[in-house]
C-alpha cells in the first residue's frame, strides 16, 4: 500500500520498526542514463542499500529538480511507503519490513522539454541499535543530449 507522507513520518516509521544492530554500509543511485533528451523524456533511477545485517528501517528520499514527476516504482524491493505517480519535488519512501542485506528499488520520473544540466539528489536514513543514521550518496547529474561534458565522463 502506498501512502502520502513526510520527512517527520519517514523518521516516525523508523523509530517504530528499529531493533537490529547493523547499518548500511553502501547505498547509491544511479540512472539508466543521464543524456536528457531536448522534447523531454523519462529516466530510471535505482536506488540501492547494502549492509552487513538487517537494519531496523531504511528509508530513502531522493530529491528531483523543477518539474519532474514520478511515473512509477519497481524493482526486487519496492518499499511499502512510497508516492503516488505524478508526485514531485522530494519522494519518500520507507519500508515498513527491510530486505536481508540488500535493498533495490527502481524509480522511472518524467523529465520537461529543454531540461537543463541539473542533479537528483538522494539521502538515505537508515535507523540500527536505537541509532539514526544518515547517508548521502552521490548525486545524480544530468545535462542535455549532445553536451560535450556527458562524452568526456563516460571516457
Amino acid at each position: 500500500m502506498k501512502l502520502p507522507f513526510s520527512s517527520r513520518m519517514i523518521v516516525a516509521v523508523l523509530a517504530i520498526f528499529s531493533s537490529d544492530v547493523a547499518f548500511a554500509q553502501n547505498a547509491t543511485l544511479s540512472s539508466d542514463t543521464t543524456a536528457l533528451v531536448r522534447s523531454g523524456g523519462t529516466v530510471t533511477l535505482t536506488a540501492t542499500a547494502d549492509y552487513d545485517a538487517t537494519p531496523g528501517a531504511l528509508g530513502w528520499s531522493i530529491a528531483l529538480p523543477a518539474d519532474w514527476t514520478l511515473v512509477s516504482v519497481s524493482g526486487p524491493n519496492v518499499p511499502a511507503i512510497a508516492p503516488e505517480p505524478g508526485s514531485a519535488g522530494t519522494l519518500e519512501f520507507a519500508y515498513t519490513s527491510v530486505p536481508a542485506q540488500r535493498a533495490e528499488f527502481s524509480v522511472q520520473v518524467h523529465y520537461p522539454a529543454n531540461a537543463s544540466a541539473i542533479k537528483a539528489t538522494p539521502t538515505v536514513l537508515v535507523r540500527s541499535g536505537g541509532k539514526l543514521i544518515t547517508l548521502t550518496p552521490p548525486a545524480v547529474e544530468f545535462r542535455p543530449a549532445g553536451d560535450v561534458s556527458i562524452q568526456q565522463t563516460r571516457n
